[in-house]
């Protein structure tokens, strides 16, 4: 994630909800001091070579994008989720 989601309260919620580890770069500070108690852990245990998978990860959906569409056309959910699926199965196929 960007920096601009460098908040607390999100990197609390991913923590203590989703129970994960966040993955946000922290915003450049005049001050060295980190406020906030999960932002001092993350800039602690700040780990570069994770933060860098994530551009390969971002390839990937702009291709797929680029190659099939960036709307699916099923009006349900379920059938949304198959139509995605098929996509990243047929993306996996063609690789």
């Amino acid at each position: 994630m960007e920096k601009g989601y460098d908040a607390e309260e999100l990197h609390r919620l991913i923590r203590e909800t989703l129970g994960d580890d966040s993955v946000i770069l922290l915003r450049n500070r005049k001050r060295k001091r980190v406020n906030g108690r999960y932002r001092k852990l993350l800039s602690m245990e700040f780990d570069e070579a994770v933060y860098n998978r994530r551009n390969l990860a971002e390839t990937i959906f702009s291709v797929m994008k680029w190659q099939y569409g960036d709307s699916v056309r099923a009006r349900k959910y379920r059938s949304q989720v198959k139509e995605i699926k098929a996509r990243v199965v047929i993306y996996n196929i063609g690789r």
